[in-house]
């Protein structure tokens, strides 16, 4: 049960961290409501209380992985009474996702389950403190993110493209 809550509590935040070093690496345009510094510092609590989860499973790293979800929702908040329904950049530039209730009901049930999680001990039958197994499992979410994140839109944009391209051709290939 453990590994089935950690992987819905931590995939939402890993897209996010996917995305972010994605556009990072490619330069895109970076569309957080607030400063950029505080961005990279949601970027890092985020992959930080993602590796918690993962590799030191307890009751604390699910504690600050909801207390995080909780500070979201309230940054989310503060930024649509402030700016408004503006994109907030959290899956990068190829999706475009608005800051609105929505993000900030999201935010409190994830924050709710990690509660949850925080709250059922017989969960952390561990008998160690740091898991190789954890940094594996989060290795291949991490992979799934980027595929996720980077595959599946860039493959949407080809199609459209190869489309567009075919679409004199169609009449001759419908012949066949």
């Amino acid at each position: 049960m453990y590994e089935l809550v950690a992987i819905s509590v931590t995939l939402p935040m890993l897209l996010s961290v996917v995305s972010f070093v994605w556009s990072r690496i490619f330069g895109d345009p970076d569309h957080f409501p607030g400063s950029a510094r505080l961005h990279v510092q949601l970027i890092l609590s985020q992959a930080v209380s993602i590796t918690l989860i993962y590799c030191f499973p307890s009751a604390v790293s699910f504690l600050i992985i909801s207390v995080l979800y909780f500070t979201q929702g309230l940054g989310v908040a503060y930024f649509i009474r402030i700016k408004g329904r503006v994109d907030c950049g959290c899956l990068g530039p190829q999706i475009n996702s608005k800051l609105g209730w929505p993000l900030i009901l999201f935010n409190l049930v994830m924050g709710s389950i990690g509660l949850a999680a925080y709250s059922n001990p017989d969960w952390f039958v561990y008998g160690y403190s740091f898991t190789i197994t954890g940094l594996l499992m989060e290795g291949m979410l991490l992979l799934l993110a980027l595929l996720i994140m980077v595959g599946v839109p860039d493959a949407l944009h080809a199609i459209r493209l190869y489309r567009d391209i075919a679409a004199p051709h169609y009449a001759k290939l419908k012949r066949f």
